[in-house]
Parts: C-alpha cells; sequence; structure tokens
C-alpha cells in the first residue's frame, strides 16, 4: 500500500456524498462539451474533450506543484519528490492524449476549425501559470488579457512567487550547502557557476547527498516530460494543418517550436557537462 504523501489520513468527510454521480458532479461536468459545429460528423466533441481533460490534468499539476512548495519549504525533499513525480506521470498522460487526437485528420479539422474563432490553446493560463510555478518568465511584460479575471488572479499569484526551482535551493542553504546568499547571479548561458558548483558535489558523490541528488533528478524528469508533451504537441499541430498559421494570432508550429527551447532548471542540467570536464567523470 502506498504511503500518504503527507502521512497522515484525512478524516472522511461529514457529509458524505450520496452517489457517484452526485461526488463527481456529472450532470454538470457532462454539460460542458458544447460543439460549435452542426455537423453530426464533426470530431468537434473530440477536441473539445481532448483539451478539457488536458486543463483538468493542469488543474492537479498546479496542485502538486503547490503542495510540492509547501514540502520544500520545510525541508521535507523526499515529499517533494513524490509531488513531482506525479506531475511527471501526469505528463506522460498529457503526451499520450496527443494520440487520441491525431485520429482526427486534417479534413476532419476542416469541418469546424472556424469554429474556434480567436480561441488558442497558447492562451491557456493554467499551462503558463505551470512554466511560471518551475521559473519560467517571459522576456518581456507578460500579457494576460485573454484570461478571465480568476485566471489573472491565479497567474498573478504564481508570477510573484518564488517557484519550486527556487524553493529547492533555499533548501540547500538551509541544510549548509554554500549557497550564495541573494538572487542568482545568471550569465548569458544561464547558469550561476556558484549553484551549479554545489550541484556538482552532489552529483559526484549521490549516495552521501541523497535526498538533494534526487530531487533535482525528479526535477529533471519532469522537465523532461514537460518536454516531450511539448513536441508532441507540435507534431501534432504540424500533422493537421501543416505550416499555416494557428487560431488566436499566433504563428501556428513556428510559434510552438520556440516554446521547446525553454528550460527550467539551469544548473541541474549544466552539472552534466561539468562531471566530465576531466575525462573520466572521477
Amino acid at each position: 500500500m502506498t504511503k500518504p504523501i503527507s502521512g497522515r489520513t484525512l478524516p472522511c468527510p461529514v457529509q458524505p456524498a450520496r452517489s457517484y454521480p452526485e461526488y463527481l458532479a456529472l450532470d454538470r461536468l457532462l454539460a460542458l462539451q458544447v460543439p460549435h459545429s452542426t455537423s453530426v460528423e464533426s470530431d468537434e466533441l473530440l477536441f473539445i474533450l481532448v483539451h478539457q481533460v488536458s486543463e483538468l490534468w493542469f488543474k492537479l499539476v498546479l496542485h502538486e506543484l503547490d503542495q510540492a512548495i509547501a514540502d520544500l519549504d520545510h525541508d521535507r525533499l523526499l515529499a517533494a519528490c513524490k509531488r513531482l513525480s506525479r506531475c511527471e506521470i501526469v505528463f506522460g498522460q498529457l503526451s499520450g492524449i496527443w494520440q487520441v487526437l491525431e485520429t482526427m485528420t486534417p479534413s476532419d479539422y476542416r469541418l469546424f476549425r472556424s469554429g474556434l474563432g480567436q480561441a488558442s490553446g497558447s492562451q491557456s493560463f493554467q499551462f503558463r501559470a505551470i512554466e511560471y510555478a518551475l521559473g519560467y518568465r517571459e522576456p518581456a511584460s507578460p500579457a494576460w488579457q485573454a484570461a478571465p479575471g480568476a485566471g489573472q488572479d491565479l497567474l498573478a499569484r504564481w508570477h510573484t512567487r518564488p517557484s519550486v526551482y527556487d524553493r529547492f535551493i533555499a533548501a540547500l542553504a538551509r541544510a549548509g550547502y554554500p549557497i550564495p546568499a541573494g538572487e542568482p547571479e545568471r550569465t548569458a548561458t544561464g547558469v550561476d557557476s556558484r549553484i551549479r558548483e554545489v550541484l556538482d558535489g552532489v552529483y559526484r558523490n549521490p549516495e552521501q547527498h541523497w535526498e538533494v541528488y534526487e530531487t533535482a533528478e525528479k526535477l529533471m524528469d519532469l522537465e523532461e516530460a514537460i518536454q516531450l508533451w511539448r513536441f508532441r504537441h507540435v507534431r501534432a499541430v504540424e500533422r493537421t494543418i501543416g505550416d499555416l498559421p494557428g487560431t488566436g494570432g499566433t504563428s501556428g508550429v513556428g510559434f510552438l517550436e520556440t516554446t521547446l527551447r525553454r528550460r527550467f532548471f539551469p544548473e541541474i542540467l549544466a552539472v552534466r557537462s561539468t562531471l566530465y570536464e576531466d575525462g573520466n567523470g572521477q
């Protein structure tokens, strides 16, 4: 039996649900898929469901990252690892969902694409919040106009608070690792050499620093899962619309390919190169 993440069992709700449909609010949930197309042959229901399911998974990821931050702030690194692993698995599921969408051919998409209007996946405020949670920030002032009020509040919350990675670095400092005070001083390469040096010591002796090493690797596992999800997204869009512009004013595949270069944990990635600078990794 898997141990609860929190280490404790929560009490049963005071007013238990009377049925499965009531507990899941199925009447409301199943009424939220409203195709704009009038064609009964349209694959629009598939398109809507894939994206709604994705947003539900994003909601869980944000919840798990919130809890991972709480764990890191209390120096519970292994508990945070379990949260990060769950997020990684979620993105594995999200990568698989593109296979379902790819059963829709370009001709199928053509039947309802005009109904999307200015709607675009780039407007997913939950996924942008996930990027903020992991440490990404736009080079310019963020534009959140497309997000509803609650979405803007969510974005502002994650944009202004320290990221999961910031919390990880702070936990290392509290544990006595020689992390410099103040904001990281990252060069043009995006790497703070002082933080990389600390992690170099961790990676050269993982058994002596197991919790830190394991957490760093879980962060990289999550980043890789997100990158694979992005790649599958790019290929699914390319397969459907080729190099045409996307909806909502984006450039389509060209825009999505730029997101593949977004990385979250620069020093954890950079340490892989320093381990082999002496030629044998010793």
